[in-house]
């Protein structure tokens, strides 16, 4: 407690907690950076059809539900453990207001249940920063392709001009040298997520290297996804079988 220097009229003062939240949640979204991304379709090699698309707060619970498999020690393998702890808090940071400019995108079945996670924000319209990539289930090139997704919102729906990532597992190092990721200057540049070293990639070279080497790899799946099948996928459904190696 610290004694003010002059005298002051009154003791003390209250507030209500709709004048504190108002402070403790900072600026409203900007909807130029939350631009809808438009859903898309892609095969696995046995032909089972999964649909990626962005992600509703009201459909928060199923994925909180299914990372909250993984918040174990049992998952410490590959650092899944870890990547789900943190994916969990930013999914709900995002649905109580504790996090800025937030976007996620989901990949379900057939049937509507969630396969795999990814999620990013906009420190600017110029920068996006991503956060975390995580696939609950085994199928191949699932992460890749979710995480080619999250780029694609960023700079061909969004606008921005630059990427920046980080790598928490030797997975995800491995997918972002497939990428091609640059790298900063470390530890001049740092990313938000612990201050690791940042990876990053620009719009100049998304459109000339990174994305047509995508798309020649059948890494960008197709549009339009049948209205049917996109209907199937909502409401987003928990995770029944978490599939990944331990």
């Amino acid at each position: 407690m610290v004694k003010p220097s002059v005298p002051i009229s009154f003791e003390e003062f209250k507030f209500s907690v709709e004048e504190i939240e108002e402070f403790l949640r900072g600026a409203p979204p900007d909807e130029k950076l939350l631009k809808p991304y438009t859903p898309k379709l892609y095969r696995l090699k046995t032909g089972e059809p999964v649909v990626i698309r962005a992600v509703d707060k009201s459909e928060a619970p199923a994925m909180l539900q299914s990372l909250k498999q993984l918040i174990d020690h049992n998952y410490d393998k590959d650092f899944y453990h870890l990547v789900a702890v943190r994916l969990y808090s930013e999914i709900l940071a995002w649905i109580q207001n504790r996090i800025k400019d937030h976007y996620a995108l989901v990949a379900t079945n057939a049937d509507g249940e969630l396969m795999g996670i990814v999620n990013h924000r906009f420190a600017s319209p110029e920068l996006c920063i991503s956060l975390h990539t995580i696939a609950l289930k085994r199928a191949e090139r699932l992460g890749i392709m979710l995480y080619a997704a999250k780029i694609e919102h960023a700079f061909d729906f969004v606008g921005a001009k630059e990427w920046w990532a980080t790598f928490e597992s030797p997975f995800g190092y491995r997918m972002g040298f497939r990428l091609q990721h640059g790298m900063k200057p470390w530890p001049e540049f740092q990313h938000e997520l612990g201050g690791g070293r940042v990876f990053y990639i620009t719009k100049e070279r998304w459109d000339r290297v990174v994305k047509p080497d995508l798309i020649q790899r059948g890494l960008m799946g197709e549009r339009p996804v049948p209205e049917d099948l996109l209907k199937k996928s909502m409401p987003l459904k928990p995770t029944q079988k978490i599939e990944i190696e331990i």
